[in-house]
């Protein structure tokens, strides 16, 4: 027995319409606990639409304009980051395997990008795992130090706004530790959004780890249906690192467990 019963047909009907009013909106999510409900229940139903092309790439593009959205709307300190910035560019980036599928789609079209991806994920495969947040891979993304894909780029490159350019040549060029200026709440920001696409892929049964993303993204290159096949089942990425850091963050987890059971009868 389920530990709440499914809604009836009415019940969720009301419940969807009410949603509209908050789905792919700005909202503060430290406020508004509705409203990232409305936006996660929207993202585990594209992701439970079979009859939806590329519905892991939709879900993905969702949520990075979503966390665009809100932080455009809650962001107000002064931004250090402009075009030609590339200090957090080279360093170590996850992803959920949405994000990586969507970024892939875009990738496919330009091989020099994509013969790019495969050098740098050989190269990451060879950085033992205690080495990577230290190791400085430029992203093969970059062109002119700058993003080549920069409308396609997963959520952790979004929340990276710093305040402080002299501390982030400190931190990601010269490697000294001290803490990230971060701009005003991107890291609660992300933390929901995270939050809200890892609960919609557990309610959709898909896998819902980070993944290393230079070697994720060499792998979902391979394949021109690697998408498809992922949705069907198949464990396309069983071999990529996955992030531990991620996995094991018992705050996240916690909350994403609540939110499951509170959104499952719901769908």
């Amino acid at each position: 027995m389920p530990l709440h019963p499914r809604l009836s047909f009415d019940e969720r009907a009301k419940l969807y319409k009410e949603d509209e009013t908050w789905v792919g909106k700005p909202f503060e999510v430290t406020l508004n606990p509705r409203a990232m409900q409305a936006n996660t229940r929207y993202m585990a139903q594209t992701l439970l639409d079979t009859q939806l092309e590329y519905r892991a790439s939709r879900a993905a593009a969702f949520a990075e304009s979503l966390i665009n959205d809100i932080m455009g709307a809650q962001i107000t300190a002064p931004i250090a980051c402009s075009k030609g910035c590339s200090y957090c560019c080279n360093t170590y980036v996850s992803a959920t395997i949405p994000e990586v599928l969507h970024l892939a789609r875009s990738l496919r079209a330009t091989p020099p990008r994509v013969a790019r991806v495969q050098a740098a994920a050989i190269r990451a495969q060879q950085i033992p795992q205690a080495q990577r947040e230290a190791s400085r891979i430029p992203c093969p993304m970059l062109e002119d130090n700058a993003c080549s894909e920069y409308m396609h780029r997963p959520v952790s490159c979004r929340y990276l706004l710093s305040t402080s350019l002299p501390a982030c040549i400190r931190i990601l060029k010269d490697n000294q530790a001290e803490e990230f200026p971060f701009a005003g709440s991107v890291v609660t920001i992300r933390t929901s959004v995270i939050i809200m696409m890892k609960t919609a892929l557990i309610l959709a049964g898909l896998p819902h780890q980070h993944v290393e993303l230079n070697q994720a993204l060499a792998v979902a290159l391979r394949h021109d249906d690697s998408e498809s096949r992922w949705l069907a089942g198949e464990p396309l990425f069983a071999e990529v690192p996955a992030d531990h850091a991620e996995q094991s963050n018992q705050q996240i987890g916690g909350l994403v467990a609540y939110f499951v059971d509170l959104l499952r009868p719901t769908l």
